[in-house]
């Protein structure tokens, strides 16, 4: 039986935080852009962080949509690394360098390098 997808938000003042949970893939894919239509309407000046961490699957749907909201937030978006299998899905897709990734503790208003 396949794990349940959810995706919870939380926003601060400047922070926009989505936090997809189970497996995200093409079935679910949607359930997380709905979720960033949602986030675009909060304003230019908010930093949009995808955290991957309570993802248990991503499969290339995921990636997919993860490219296209750094595509339409650029410099806004920011995404915290999951799971040990979702790290080797970004690593092995090699879109690692393509996508704004920092650590569970890096401070997400800090500009990117």
């Amino acid at each position: 039986m396949a794990e349940s997808f959810s995706v919870r938000s939380e926003r601060t003042a400047t922070v926009h935080r989505v936090i997809p949970t189970g497996e995200l893939d093409i079935a679910t894919a949607p359930i997380l852009e709905r979720e960033f239509d949602a986030a675009q309407v909060a304003g230019e000046d908010v930093v949009i962080v995808v955290d991957l961490t309570e993802l248990a699957f991503m499969d290339s749907s995921g990636l997919n949509v993860l490219l296209q909201l750094n595509d339409r937030f650029p410099n806004r978006l920011r995404v915290i690394n999951g799971s040990p299998a979702v790290e080797r899905l970004l690593d092995l897709s090699g879109v690692r360098s393509r996508l704004p990734i920092i650590s569970p503790d890096a401070d997400p208003l800090t500009p990117l390098a």
